[in-house]
């Protein structure tokens, strides 16, 4: 809004001087405009500063048309009095405004403003009838001319609006503000100041905002901002942290400020404490959160109590499947140990006897060697040096004590062989054994890939990757069992030929570890968590009961441990098992 409209009736009927006046009302209406505003200081100084060059300017041209027209020396002097006293008043302004560039007084435009009414309006009139030498009006007759100019305008009655505005303000009981275009604070009324524990001295945007809960600051400076842009009125609720007391809630209303030309000047704002109804409605809110969490409760109790049942039959169900597949691998142990028992009995004749043909062997080579040496020193026509050649030739006697010695190693290999299969055998059939006893787990592993061998060789390379672990205090036979159910499904895992790795090692000082990774076909995401399930199974029916890593998982439990999984779909899959050294 203008602080002053030009019209027709602003003219003193000098073409020179309205031209000036002119000038001087557009000078005046930017510097309010940027004072309502909120310009930076220095523009503001800027727009000072030249309304004071131009009224020099144009008191120098009033005064030349006075002296030419021959004006009154009374009045002259007046006039010229009037000029200097304006030009020291707006002068002392500018300088408490360059002192205190945050704001520029409201005194220097009510100033302004009276001196318009007074000088332009009364004595440049007065002035310049005398010159163009017409009829003048009485001066009643101006006064009056110059209130109904005002009145036109509209100024007076904004300013004293503005004034009373800020008086009632004072007078509510609640939290009044407004801001300018930069949402710098520009009046806060005394119940706000009062409530916040804020003078009037201390009112910026870094104290304003600071007041405001650090949870709801950023929100709130988002929606005046929003209210801004959008030029729409925004209400919101948040916190408020008054000086030594605690938070209060607010319900605030804010809305934007236009200017008359469209121009967005701050925002208005008005907000009601509202911090009992948050106490209610806090204290409400818990009482019901009480009463829902009793009923849950209860409905959880219900459920629980409905479900108990189930539970414990599907726990027998599977403790007797767990018993019945440890009764079985039991009876399979003793059958194992038989038949071990009785293989071995043979198998140490076999032994024995390959150890003693060797011997003989090596004899018998010692003599067909001398029998050589002996034919080689008779005559060539000698019958029987003949006949002994003839009987080397077909017998092919070169090729026999070659052969001889490799058949005798590999059936001494394959009776070694034999014995440790029938030894492991023996040691995995105390599967029923429950003592602790000191157990060297890299050995057991090795048993456990001689007995499956026929079970991987067609599927997989073994690598291994031990960290020689020493023996610890566990139930052997039992960990036996849960390699062996791990890596013959590394194996089924793997399509074509690829490769299982066993690695071992220490984990801190209290645990260690053994890790069976095969390069197959992965475990989906949708099924890991349910792999340790009692008769889960991925195999078609027949082919699987779905309890041998259910019963590897209990195994490992039953030592304190962990069974740890990693799978990636298409790559392979990674189990660890975690086991307490004490």
């Amino acid at each position: 809004m203008a602080i002053l409209t030009w019209s027709n009736q602003l003219n003193v009927g000098i073409p020179s001087v309205d031209a000036q006046h002119r000038r001087l009302v557009e000078i005046l209406n930017r510097l309010d405009e940027a004072v309502a505003v909120g310009d930076e200081p220095r523009a503001i100084l800027d727009l000072v500063a030249a309304l004071i060059d131009y009224t020099d300017y144009h008191f120098k041209h009033e005064e030349e048309l006075m002296r030419a027209g021959n004006y009154a020396a009374d009045d002259f002097e007046l006039h010229c009095q009037q000029h200097r006293d304006f030009v020291a008043t707006v002068v002392a302004e500018q300088q408490k405004a360059i002192a205190e560039p945050d704001r520029v007084s409201n005194a220097l435009l009510e100033f302004l403003v009276g001196w318009l009414s007074s000088h332009i309006l009364y004595a440049d009139k007065k002035m310049a009838q005398a010159i163009n030498d017409t009829h003048p009006d009485n001066p009643e007759a101006l006064k009056q001319q110059q209130t109904d100019i005002m009145q036109s305008n509209l100024y007076s009655a904004l300013r004293e609006s503005e004034t009373r505005f800020r008086a009632l303000a004072d007078l509510l009981p609640a939290l009044i503000w407004i801001t300018n275009a930069q949402h710098v604070p520009i009046f806060c009324n005394r119940y706000w100041l009062e409530t916040l524990g804020l003078a009037k001295t201390e009112l910026n945007l870094e104290n304003w905002m600071q007041l405001i809960d650090a949870q709801d600051r950023a929100r709130v400076r988002q929606s005046y901002l929003q209210a801004a842009v959008d030029l729409q009125a925004v209400q919101l609720e948040y916190r408020l942290l008054p000086a030594g007391k605690p938070p209060i809630w607010v319900l605030e209303t804010a809305v934007p400020r236009l200017r008359g030309n469209g121009r967005f000047a701050g925002l208005m704002g008005c907000g009601m404490d509202i911090s009992v109804q948050k106490q209610a409605e806090t204290a409400l809110e818990g009482l019901v959160e009480q009463r829902t969490q009793e009923l849950r409760i209860a409905n959880e109790t219900l459920l629980i109590e409905k479900n108990q049942e189930s539970l414990l039959n599907q726990q027998l169900k599977e403790a007797q499947n767990h018993l019945l597949q440890s009764e079985k691998m039991a009876s399979i142990g003793q059958l194992a140990a038989g038949v071990a028992h009785e293989i071995n009995n043979p198998l140490g004749y076999i032994y024995s006897n390959l150890n003693t043909l060797r011997q003989y062997l090596q004899d018998l080579l010692k003599l067909s060697e001398a029998g050589e040496r002996l034919a080689g020193q008779l005559p060539a026509d000698h019958a029987e040096a003949q006949t002994f050649r003839n009987l080397q030739k077909s017998l092919d006697l070169a090729f026999i004590k070659s052969d001889l010695p490799d058949l005798v190693n590999e059936a001494m290999e394959g009776a070694v062989r034999a014995k440790k299969i029938v030894q492991d055998l023996r040691d995995f059939s105390r599967i029923d054994t429950q003592e602790l006893a000191p157990f060297d787990l890299e050995a057991g592993l090795n048993a456990t890939l001689n007995i499956i061998n026929n079970e991987l060789k067609y599927k997989a390379e073994v690598v291994k990757e031990y960290a020689g672990l020493k023996p610890f205090a566990c139930v052997g036979a039992q960990l036996n069992q849960v390699f062996m159910n791990l890596l013959v499904n590394a194996a089924q895992a793997i399509d074509d030929f690829g490769k299982i790795t066993i690695r071992t090692g220490y984990q801190d000082d209290d645990w260690l570890w053994v890790e069976i990774e095969d390069s197959g076909r992965g475990i989906p995401a949708d099924i890991r968590n349910k792999i340790f399930d009692p008769f889960f199974t991925t195999k078609p029916v027949g082919k699987g009961t779905g309890l041998g890593l259910s019963l590897s998982y209990k195994i490992v439990q039953d030592h304190r441990g962990r069974i740890e999984l990693e799978s990636t779909p298409g790559q392979g899959s990674r189990f660890r098992v975690c086991l307490p050294i004490r």
